[in-house]
């Protein structure tokens, strides 16, 4: 049965002249070799299921050679997937203008299929550029790609998942994440960076069928691809945006044009009639000098399988070795083209719309009170086209932009909520804490004295778990350096969602803890003091990777600098431990960092980083203090203020002192800064009674600010 193709419409882009090509800047190359070589290494007999594979493929190749002329015009038609991963800590570190631009937009992947449909039709303009005689062999492959509109659960999508995860950056064959059925859907993960192969720095690679054919091996299969060599739009350009087309070659069962080593060593061969032996092009050359490996024949340089980034065909040979494989059921491949995988994944005639599912982020979840902070929109399953968001505590405090800009006056947690639709639909959601705005004022009472004796106090701390797993900051009431109740990080479980077949080897999970707010404006010579301790799960020190690092902010976290760094064995304390250590009285070690002078502001944080390596443990942490000289304190200008008792129940008394000031503000705010009470309160010393209950006061953490013309005095407390 004849196929039906779908095609989007077509991008043209020129390629310019040979001289200014062999100019162009070194790109990325592929590293299909590479990690099939890995692949190798750990299973030999992968060569073995090749061989069979190729020996099978040539003899359907043998039987259809009558037939190989253009008379063979169906279309495949392949459902594609793309799965763009976003790393927020890079982000979070880097909270420029434009800096999270790896999350790349819809817009972007339409215009890479775009792209991918010319070029398997040969409708790419620059066909009239192919030099040497190899015009007669370029080929119109009839295979064309079209997004998913449904996902494996029969859910509406436009063919594009986004994931929130640090695996964007460094990435490998562990970023893999979220596969739908591979013989249903070419899955194509775009990533920020992949992890270097040696001094080779790969962008992009994807497997031959053969190769991936068990369990794990599903999980691999597909491309993964750097950004930038999606598209020409955004971060993609013209000279790289023919990657894809190289990849998915790749996932055909295309070798490079001089077989599977290493390009410019050795005069190889790829297996295909028509495509002459070479070396490999990893620029584009004069036509005259490609002449390398046969001095009568020219080098087709000009192919998508080789390097020379003027790519602009594909042989007629290379057509009939990816159909052959699109015939075979190795790895799925014959499936994907199939009318019931097309009613299975809302392809060619069974095409669904529906409207998004709404999504944001913002690139600088902490700042202080007043900082233009910009929302992204993520929403995925549709293109939205109109945006609806509500900022608590915002201005604007509403917005139809796809991407607004809004401060925030007044500190601690705020609500956001996004209504996005278009013609089809539309959804909400609301997150109540996507930004922390920092007071002006310092959170805790005097300098940081934080004992981590009870919850309570602990849930002062923000902390953060970038990919939401089982790996995270919390407290532990049952161990301490000289009492119980510390921080604990169950690092232990990092990989536990790691999926099998993946090993870890560059994933590198990160949680961070941060101190609350701290005004250090009259503390000089200020050095951090805490205890932790810690226990490696290996005795090789090589395998020791894992870092705790701490970070100082003076702009309520919005900007980090590294300020200490412990590492490797340096940062073991117990020796070597099974999963799940507890640490002994004698486990604990202290570390003083003497902290510049700089964080003399009233808007400092402290970040404490824990990065995972391969054999993470769980480490704790206690004790974190501030220490310094304290110059005129607050109290002298702005009076004295005593909370009796504290901790305190139902009831408390405040003793006010006003000093110089006649009239003051007593205020009580919960920890993210929101007001709770106030009253005015009257010049001269004076003594107050309160009943917490009456004022819907409960159990928690709670600060009190005694405010007037001269200044103000802040105490931390505590109710139960």
């Amino acid at each position: 049965m004849k196929l039906r193709s779908v095609f989007l419409p077509l991008v043209t882009i020129a390629l310019g002249s040979f001289s200014s090509l062999a100019q162009a800047q070194t790109q990325g190359s592929c590293a299909t070799d590479e990690m099939r070589q890995r692949l190798i290494a750990q299973n030999p007999d992968l060569l073995r299921q090749e061989a069979e594979y190729e020996h099978g493929l040539q003899a359907y190749l043998q039987a259809k050679a009558g037939q190989r002329a253009d008379t063979d015009t169906i279309t495949y038609v392949i459902p594609v997937v793309f799965h763009i991963l976003y790393d927020p800590s890079f982000q979070e570190n880097s909270p420029t203008a434009g800096a999270d631009q790896h999350n790349i937009t819809d817009a972007q992947i339409f215009d890479e299929m775009n792209i991918l449909n010319r070029d398997y039709a040969k409708d790419n303009a620059d066909t009239a550029e192919i030099c040497c005689g190899f015009n007669t062999r370029a080929a119109d492959i009839h295979v064309q790609f079209q997004l998913a509109t449904k996902d494996p659960f029969g859910n509406c999508t436009n063919g594009i998942d986004r994931i929130t995860t640090l695996r964007s950056s460094n990435g490998g064959d562990f970023s893999k994440l979220d596969s739908w059925f591979r013989d249903r859907y070419l899955n194509v993960w775009v990533v920020r960076s992949l992890a270097a192969l040696g001094n080779f720095q790969p962008a992009g690679y994807a497997f031959f069928p053969p190769d991936v054919q068990d369990s794990y091996g599903a999980l691999r299969d597909g491309v993964i691809i750097l950004n930038d060599y999606i598209g020409t739009i955004n971060t993609g350009s013209p000279n790289t945006s023919r990657a894809l087309t190289h990849e998915i070659g790749h996932v055909l069962n295309l070798e490079h044009p001089w077989g599977n080593g290493t390009i410019g060593e050795v005069c190889g061969d790829d297996g295909v009639d028509d495509t002459p032996v070479t070396k490999g092009w990893s620029y584009c050359p004069n036509p005259a000098d490609s002449h390398v490996c046969d001095p009568d024949s020219a080098e087709n340089f000009q192919n998508y399988m080789d390097y020379s980034y003027c790519s602009v065909m594909f042989t007629k040979g290379q057509r009939e070795r990816m159909r052959a494989t699109l015939e075979s059921n190795v790895s799925g491949r014959s499936n994907l083209w199939q009318d019931a995988n097309h009613s299975f994944t809302g392809t060619v005639g069974n095409e669904q719309t529906c409207g998004p599912q709404a999504d944001f982020y913002t690139v600088m979840p902490f700042v202080c009170t007043n900082t233009p902070v910009q929302f992204k929109d993520n929403s995925t399953r549709a293109v939205p086209t109109s945006w609806a968001w509500s900022f608590d505590g915002g201005t604007p405090a509403s917005s139809t932009e796809q991407n607004p800009t809004v401060t925030f006056a007044d500190p601690g947690a705020h609500t956001i909520t996004l209504t996005c639709g278009n013609a089809y639909g539309s959804n909400s959601i609301t997150k109540e804490h996507a930004i922390q705005i920092g007071a002006g004022w310092s959170e805790v009472d005097g300098l940081l004295n934080e004992s981590f004796d009870n919850l309570s106090a602990f849930q002062t701390w923000p902390n953060v778990n970038y990919e939401n797993n089982g790996s995270y900051w919390g407290w532990n009431s049952q161990v301490g350096h000289d009492a119980p109740g510390c921080a604990k990080l169950n690092a232990s479980n990092t990989y536990t969602l790691v999926q099998d077949g993946f090993p870890p080897d560059n994933f590198m999970d990160k949680d961070l803890l941060l101190t609350p707010s701290m005004d250090l404006s009259q503390v000089s010579n200020i050095q951090l003091s805490f205890w932790y301790a810690y226990a490696a799960r290996t005795s090789t020190s090589a395998d020791i990777t894992e870092s705790l690092e701490i970070f100082s902010s003076t702009d309520c976290g919005k900007d980090w600098l590294l300020r200490e760094t412990l590492s490797g064995p340096a940062l073991v304390t117990a020796g070597v431990a099974s999963a799940g250590y507890i640490p002994s009285a004698l486990d604990w070690r202290q570390i003083t960092v003497n902290l510049p002078s700089v964080l003399k502001t009233n808007h400092v944080r402290l970040k404490f980083e824990y990065t995972s390596g391969l054999f993470s443990n769980d480490i704790f942490l206690d004790d974190v203090n501030i220490l310094g000289a304290v110059g005129i304190h607050e109290q002298a200008q702005s009076g004295g203020m005593t909370l009796m008792p504290n901790p305190a129940t139902d009831h408390l008394t405040i003793a006010l002192n006003l000093a110089a000031s006649t009239v003051g503000t007593l205020s009580f705010l919960d920890m993210t800064g929101r007001t709770i009470y106030q009253q005015t309160v009257g010049v001269g010393e004076q003594q107050l009674e309160f009943d917490l209950s009456k004022m819907g006061i409960t159990s928690g953490v709670y600060l009190v600010q005694l405010k007037d013309a001269n200044g103000q005095r802040i105490e931390r407390l505590v109710v139960r």
